[in-house]
């Protein structure tokens, strides 16, 4: 939308998907999470979830409402909470396509992903944070 408010336009669907990332496979205290879109860092790109067939993948849209499907899974599988790196170049976002719910890294384009922590199978991870880059020396 503009400045003002007008001109309000929907970028995305998803595909009746509630946004939330429903009940853990071993619920804990965070057993609920909101699952909400992010945006780039060059402010071009909405990265957000969506229901596609029977799983919840990992979308990406531009300002023109053109959408791009970044993950492809089995049926029954989810992605959730995108955050994009401060640079612009990666992804961070859980998915249990593994088995186990836990942290993956993306290129900004989806074309290469791979899981960044090992949880075990009685344990889930949920978030992942971008932290500035520190030198030596610096706490």
């Amino acid at each position: 939308m503009k400045k003002d408010g007008t001109g309000l336009k929907k970028l995305a669907d998803r595909g009746g998907y509630l946004g939330v990332v429903e009940r853990l496979k071993h619920p804990d205290f965070h057993s609920e999470s909101s699952d909400v879109p992010v945006w780039s860092a060059d402010g071009r790109h909405v990265f957000y979830t969506a229901k596609v067939g029977e799983s919840i993948e990992l979308m990406r849209v531009d300002l023109g409402g053109k959408t791009t499907q970044m993950t492809k899974s089995k049926p029954g599988k989810r992605h959730y909470h995108p955050a994009a790196s401060p640079d612009g170049k990666w992804l961070l976002f859980g998915s249990d396509r593994g088995g186990t719910m836990q942290p993956n890294a993306a290129s900004i384009d989806g074309k290469q992903s791979w899981p960044i922590t090992n949880v075990p199978d009685v344990s889930c991870a949920m978030h992942g944070n971008w932290q500035p880059e520190t030198t030596r020396g610096e706490r």
